[in-house]
């Protein structure tokens, strides 16, 4: 009888044992339950957000690659900027970009690397052999094509005020109170320094192979193109001087409409008094002097 009972009581004792001879709580318990998993969401919020940083820093990377490229290209062109603007490669009927970008109509040219890589359609295919250069690594947009979804080839595009080449029935997007420099002796109209060159662009507002920022009066808040959010709600640039800032957006309407997957229709995003489109806009270009 008595070997039955501590037998029993041996089977119970699953917890060690307090100087008051009782096993843990239930409540205790799930106190204990409660801080592993709290201390386990800390741990993997810095793991995401040391992940976050790991890709943004090659982001900078990239656009830093970008921009010695764009200074190259120059060097090898008498001052000449390299060409930019939109259009598919019958389009631009033998012109080369920087690298071919056109519409969203146009959805194979979105996952086509012939169009970054082969010297036949774009003028950085004799610098840049790495077609990941091209991509930032927390876009991870794909695109349907025959059934089945591929990944989209560039997340980066040039501001258009940097030598725009207008495809053959183009309408300019451009400003005529602006400068659309051409060669970088021009650039000291305005400051180098904060002149935007390439920019990040949100995944499913890319197209052109420019970054476009409407200046002119008539849509004052139009976003034609909107900003990179992916890093943590903010994005990287390179200017025309070379240098590489990442910088956080603040208007909630831009941080919302540039997670969306496709934003095909630029003419529907207005946005007035956005503080990223200003933001933008004073570093687009510079105004032309009064005549």
């Amino acid at each position: 009888m008595m070997q039955g009972r501590r037998r029993n009581l041996r089977a119970t004792a699953l917890w060690p044992m307090d100087r008051g001879g009782r096993g843990f709580s239930l409540v205790e318990l799930l106190v204990v339950i409660a801080i592993i998993a709290i201390l386990a969401s800390f741990l993997l919020t810095s793991l995401s957000r040391a992940k976050e940083t790991a890709r943004r820093i090659k982001c900078t990377n990239n656009l830093r690659q970008l921009a010695i490229t764009w200074q190259l290209y120059a060097d090898d062109h008498e001052d000449r900027m390299v060409p930019n603007g939109a259009g598919s490669a019958a389009d631009l009927d033998g012109k080369r970009l920087w690298v071919v970008g056109n519409t969203h109509q146009d959805v194979p040219a979105f996952t086509n690397r012939e169009y970054l890589l082969n010297p036949k359609y774009a003028a950085f295919a004799d610098y840049l052999k790495s077609p990941e250069i091209y991509k930032c690594p927390s876009d991870h947009l794909t695109v349907p094509i025959g059934g089945k979804e591929h990944p989209t080839t560039r997340s980066y595009a040039l501001n258009g005020y940097l030598a725009w080449e207008e495809a053959q029935g183009q309408a300019s997007l451009l400003s005529p109170d602006f400068y659309v420099f051409q060669k970088t002796s021009e650039l000291s109209a305005g400051s180098p320094s904060s002149i935007l060159q390439f920019v990040d662009t949100a995944p499913g507002n890319l197209c052109h192979s420019a970054f476009v920022i409407y200046l002119d009066h008539g849509l004052e808040g139009l976003y034609y193109h909107l900003p990179s959010v992916q890093h943590g709600g903010g994005g990287t640039a390179s200017f025309a001087d070379g240098h590489v800032d990442f910088h956080e957006w603040r208007d909630p309407e831009t941080t919302r409409t540039a997670r969306d997957k496709w934003i095909p229709n630029h003419f529907t995003i207005q946005v007035p008094r956005n503080q990223d489109l200003r933001w933008l806009k004073d570093r687009a270009s510079a105004r032309k002097l009064e005549p």
